[in-house]
């Protein structure tokens, strides 16, 4: 038995028939390819089915795969008196509509009113017209003798510029069905059903309940991000993987067709790759995994999830086994050296993540490849400590970084508690910059794929931008103290906890984390979108800014406004904010430029 699906067989056989008289029907039955083609109606706007109401009396383009399936047009709706299939698989006895196609991750409405004289089951697909002959869609509906209206969404696993909507009626004794109102129509980007905005946000809450340190924190989003990303790719076939790109392989039957599920995937990627980071959520995760399958598209079948599970499960366990031995378990001991100069806990804090530049990077070819030069220049820290630049940048924050500073504008001091986000229960620095990566993706109406690779190149900057930034802090001749030490007397940074205690965090200021992940991010979100200039409003998590919204009018004056508030702040200097800047710039061209191309 021939099971390919050929528009030019089983459509042109009825054409010809229509226009060569029932003599030469005989004669032209079986395979013979089309002589002539009707001129294809417009589409209704929108809606990629010609012909989906049957107002202007005509079958066309709708076609049967087989002969003895009879299709007329009656009262405004499709008559279809299916043949005797008893025994025969259910695709055998078809009903379909060709020249459309779908495009990969891209979402869809496919909506009919079906009714039967008998009760009974009709299977109903977006397939691909050849071999391996996956469904995009694929549901069984019950037809009772009352027309009822059916409305189901999927989102396309994969892209094909020649797909076909089938409605399978083999396996059963002959029978009428009426169909009316057809329309496949493709849906506008849904930001609330976009499962890469929805776990990115799951991960935020994990950051408040669990604070993690920064670079821990951007370890863990990288992974996730290239997670997902990946599961994204192995599904849709589109773009580059991370890490690895999990086989979809199909039978090539039309009994065992669907397709892995895209939400199912990146919703499996996600929860495997949270949980393994987070254990301690589980019973929360496990809640956030059930919401998002509430969220998923009415189209998705069983099977299409299952199979979606399978692709997510391996790219969370490929990007988890990557970094299973990537140094940042390694903690060490850190010994403070102990001159002037030198860092020392401020508040008896040990150094948090000493050897994290030491840490295998996701992109750059080691943690020291962009490092910065010593600041000011100095040689050593006796050097740096004569230098009238050091001496004029610690001035500069005893003036305006101190709590009870005159000199600090208002502004100046919003913006400081604006981008800190340092204290718990906020979603720490890389949390902000992926909270404003949301704003940004909503705003430019982002589809599923673009998210993907969106957040996973920010993943991956931060990540790096992480290494980077503590290779300059913990590796390099100079582990240079804070404001608070060097300034001493009693001085206190506007820096504070929830509680009012001052709050220096407790690792070297040279170079600044939060200019180093912000000039990343800005470098990445000027990379994807092509330019810098694009208006955002930005927000906070911080508890001495909370509700405060800045208006950004791109991406370099957002990273800027970060670096600046740590001098406002009082626990960093300029030449910290400088260096952390062109740093992250630079992790962050060099991550977008070699990961994840389209």
């Amino acid at each position: 038995m021939n099971r390919s699906i050929n528009p030019r067989h089983h459509g042109g056989e009825r054409r010809l028939r229509r226009l060569l008289s029932l003599v030469l029907a005989v004669v032209l039955a079986g395979t013979l390819p089309a002589l002539v083609r009707s001129a294809p109606a417009a589409a209704a706007s929108g809606n990629l089915i010609r012909n989906g109401t049957f107002d202007n009396g005509s079958t066309d383009p709708w076609w049967t795969r087989l002969a003895a399936t009879n299709t007329t047009v009656d009262a405004g709706q499709l008559r279809i008196r299916t043949a005797n299939t008893v025994g025969k698989p259910v695709w055998e006895d078809l009903v379909g509509h060709f020249e459309f196609g779908v495009t990969a991750a891209t979402p869809y409405r496919l909506q009919f009113d079906a009714s039967a004289e008998a009760s009974r089951n009709v299977r109903v697909s977006v397939s691909r017209v050849d071999t391996p002959f996956t469904s995009a869609f694929d549901r069984e509906v019950a037809l009772t003798a009352t027309m009822r209206r059916f409305t189901f969404d999927f989102v396309a696993p994969f892209g094909d510029p020649k797909a076909v909507l089938l409605f399978h009626f083999g396996g059963r004794a002959a029978s009428t069905v009426r169909l009316d109102n057809i329309s496949l129509t493709p849906l506008a980007v849904d930001a609330v059903s976009d499962p890469i905005l929805y776990w990115n946000e799951v991960l935020l809450d994990s950051y408040r309940a669990s604070t993690p340190a920064p670079t821990v924190a951007a370890r863990d989003a990288a992974i996730l991000h290239a997670a997902m990303h990946d599961a994204a790719v192995s599904v849709t076939g589109v773009g580059n993987p991370y890490r690895v790109r999990v086989p979809v392989n199909y039978p090539g039957t039309m009994d065992d067709v669907v397709a892995p599920s895209l939400h199912a995937a990146l919703d499996k990627a996600a929860f495997d790759v949270l949980v393994a980071r987070f254990p301690q959520r589980r019973t929360d995760l496990e809640t956030a995994l059930a919401t998002a399958v509430t969220r998923r598209p009415s189209g998705v079948n069983a099977a299409e999830a299952t199979r979606g599970t399978t692709v997510g499960a391996a790219a969370a366990a490929a990007n988890l086994q990557a970094r299973a031995d990537d140094g940042s378990g390694d903690a060490g001991q850190y010994q403070p050296d102990g001159v002037d100069g030198a860092w020392r806990p401020t508040d008896g804090t040990p150094a948090v993540t000493p050897h994290w530049g030491r840490v295998t990077p996701f992109v750059l070819t080691s943690g020291r490849q962009f490092r910065p030069d010593l600041p000011a220049d100095a040689d050593d820290y006796q050097d740096l400590l004569g230098k009238q630049e050091y001496l004029d940048q610690v001035r500069e924050v005893r003036e305006l970084g101190s709590r009870t500073s005159t000199l600090r504008t208002t502004d100046q001091t919003q913006l400081a508690h604006f981008w800190a986000n340092d204290v718990a229960g906020t979603y720490k620095p890389p949390g902000q910059l992926f909270a404003h990566t949301q704003i940004v993706a909503r705003q430019r109406q982002l589809g599923i794929l673009a998210n993907a690779r969106l957040f996973g190149l920010v993943g991956l900057a931060l990540a790096d931008s992480a290494i980077a930034a503590w290779d300059a802090k913990y590796l390099t001749p100079i582990d240079l103290w804070r404001p608070e030490s060097a300034i001493g007397n009693g001085w206190q940074p506007l820096s504070r906890q929830v509680n009012g205690v001052s709050f220096s965090p407790a690792f070297p200021a040279y170079i600044s984390g939060h200019a180093t992940f912000a000039g990343a991010w800005a470098a990445v979100m000027k990379g994807f979108f092509g330019t810098n200039d694009i208006a955002f409003d930005a927000t906070t998590d911080d508890p001495f800014a909370r509700g405060v919204v800045r208006r950004m009018p791109g991406f370099d004056q957002a990273a800027q406004e970060n670096a600046l508030s740590r001098i406002y702040l009082g626990v960093h200097y300029r030449f910290d904010a400088d260096a952390g800047l062109a740093v992250g710039g630079s992790v962050g061209a060099y991550v977008y430029a070699n990961r994840l191309r389209p």
